[in-house]
């Protein structure tokens, strides 16, 4: 089960402490996680303003080093298991005082005293009580250190000594001189200790002396010099004689050496401003109840989703919450991107991931190729993208303008859809030309003799020969023949006139073949449409370099009648035959 306790004010109680800390009795301070509430309450949640504005908060001020475990160790004799050390992080009240001695403390060598806080806390004080009522006479030198990363390492916070130039080459100071002296270790002589209970406490504040306290919020180097997860203490040298008021009689101590009632870990758990709350998880942890979109033990990561702009701990000037990516409801992942960020004027650096309802782009803010914007809907509308629905035959592809709709036409076609012809040109029968250019009224011809042929157009043409037999093997060579005069045409077998167009490539008229004169008439003999595989409709003549193109001559109108009940046959090489 997690074990809550009270929030506390949202303001930071750093510098305040630093008065209080001579004058404030050790059980004045909550002793665990698992105790109950401060007096001070809040109407609302601490880490946000009545109108739901994020704020700065803090968690409770806690004794970080109640019940957790301790442990001694000798530099002489290893370890310390029968003192009954764990005394030191119990319930201290005055209905229970203890004592802590190790066995062998008259040795010489130095006492270690370790306390594991479990988790990272923000420490504002240390304080060691004494069970000698009287204040040491001779000498005493103590250490306190602290380790970031569980024990691994350790680094020194504070030294006390009679002689601090001589224990550790230190001078006697209680103020750092410089804000790079301010994360280092100073050295000051311990007395005159103050009275508690009718012992003495040598109390250790993590921030007294240092120049950057009063801006301790915005000072990333003081927030790294009281982090700790481990305390240790470490008594070099104790006095044998304690010294009892103001007389110099000397007594034997009534205590040896080193005798502690309670060690206090005054601080706070690290959740950078995020969090009001800290509690126990179901394996004992202490971990940050965190607010503001923040996640981790530590609330110093932002949750997923809310990346849009840079991790930050909170100050009580710029709470500075974790944002959420804008994906306009089309994905619910997203990453961090520097780059973006940068480009953005360190405005937002979220990028969307795996967008749905057929969105793309940072935002999901474009439709997919193949869709277009519906620009009736919204654009968090899970149906805010719809197909382009483009004329599989008149669009170049099934792609369209994402905000008009408008496909990729084919030559002569329009539409939004591509789905109907352009002015001038009419529905044909290829796929790939569905629309093709309407005829003009005239056509163009010229006599052979008017022509100028080059060598290239005499080889690319099949003239007509001047004598053509009309017979039924020449009549097979094609499989159908027309008569036009300009664009009068004059149908087989009798069936009347009409007027029409005929379609010669630009190449052939180019270069005069079929060699075709105005105001004569002929009889054209061709090749099934089919069989070229291109040309506009079937009710249209076409005529190109393999085109016969005959005068006409009256005496032929009786064969092509007779030529026309005939079958043709197709050989196996392709060519036309007819029987004779």
């Amino acid at each position: 089960m997690i074990r809550p306790f009270s929030p506390p004010p949202s303001t930071s109680l750093f510098p305040v402490f630093l008065l209080l800390l001579p004058f404030l009795p050790p059980s004045l301070v909550s002793s665990s996680l698992s105790h109950a509430p401060l007096s001070w309450t809040s109407p609302h949640d601490p880490c946000y303003y009545v109108d739901g504005r994020p704020r700065h908060c803090l968690s409770e001020f806690i004794n970080a080093a109640y019940g957790v475990s301790a442990n001694a160790s000798h530099s002489l004799h290893g370890p310390d298991r029968d003192s009954g050390i764990t005394t030191l992080t119990d319930l201290h009240n005055p209905h229970n005082l203890t004592c802590w001695t190790p066995h062998g403390g008259h040795d010489t060598g130095h006492w270690v005293l370790s306390l594991a806080l479990g988790r990272r806390f923000e420490i504002t004080y240390i304080s060691l009580q004494f069970c000698q009522r009287g204040e040491p006479s001779d000498p005493i030198s103590i250490s306190i250190l602290k380790s970031m990363d569980y024990g691994r390492t350790w680094r020194p916070m504070q030294h006390y000594s009679s002689d601090c130039l001589g224990d550790f080459g230190l001078p006697s100071q209680t103020v750092a001189q410089t804000r790079h002296q301010e994360t280092e270790p100073l050295c000051s002589d311990p007395r005159p200790l103050q009275k508690q209970r009718g012992g003495m406490v040598l109390a250790f504040s993590a921030l007294d002396g240092r120049p950057s306290s009063p801006d301790f919020d915005h000072s990333h180097t003081l927030q790294d010099w009281v982090t700790a997860t481990d305390i240790r203490v470490v008594f070099h040298r104790m006095s044998k004689e304690v010294k009892v008021g103001n007389s110099d009689k000397r007594e034997e101590a009534r205590w040896p050496p080193l005798a502690l009632s309670d060690v206090q870990v005054g601080g706070r758990c690290k959740c950078n401003g995020h969090a009001s709350t800290c509690r126990r998880d179901d394996t004992g942890r202490a971990v940050c109840v965190c607010e503001h979109h923040t996640a981790g033990q530590d609330c110093d990561v932002c949750e997923d989703f809310y990346c849009d702009r840079p991790w930050h701990r909170a100050t009580p000037t710029h709470p500075n919450p974790c944002v959420a990516c804008e994906c306009n409801g089309h994905s619910n992942k997203c990453r961090f991107s520097m780059e973006v960020f940068q480009q953005s004027g360190r405005r937002s650096g979220g990028v969307c991931l795996k967008c749905r309802h057929h969105t793309a782009g940072r935002h999901c803010q474009y439709c997919q190729n193949g869709y277009t914007r519906d620009q009736s809907k919204l654009l968090n509308h899970r149906k805010a993208c719809q197909p382009c629905q483009c004329h599989p035959l008149g669009a170049v592809g099934r792609w369209c303008n994402q905000t008009s709709g408008q496909c990729l036409c084919r030559e002569g076609v329009t539409g939004l859809r591509c789905n109907r012809c352009a002015p001038g040109y009419q529905q044909g029968k290829s796929p790939l030309r569905p629309c093709i250019r309407k005829s003009t009224a005239s056509v163009n011809v010229c006599s052979r003799s008017e022509s100028v042929q080059s060598e290239e157009c005499v080889s690319y043409c099949q003239p007509s020969q001047a004598k053509v037999r009309m017979n039924l093997e020449t009549y097979c060579l094609k499989d159908f023949g027309w008569c036009q005069v300009c664009l009068s045409i004059t149908l087989a077998e009798g069936a009347g006139e009409s007027d029409g167009s005929l379609w010669v490539p630009d190449r052939d008229l180019g270069c005069g073949c079929p060699a075709l004169h105005v105001g004569r008439t002929f009889l054209l003999i061709g090749a099934e449409e089919g069989e070229r595989g291109w040309g506009p409709e079937e009710s249209r003549l076409v005529a190109d370099r393999s085109t016969l193109a005959l005068q006409w001559r009256e005496h032929w109108s009786p064969k092509l009648r007779g030529f026309r009940g005939h079958k043709c046959l197709s050989a196996a090489s392709g060519a036309p035959q007819c029987p004779r």
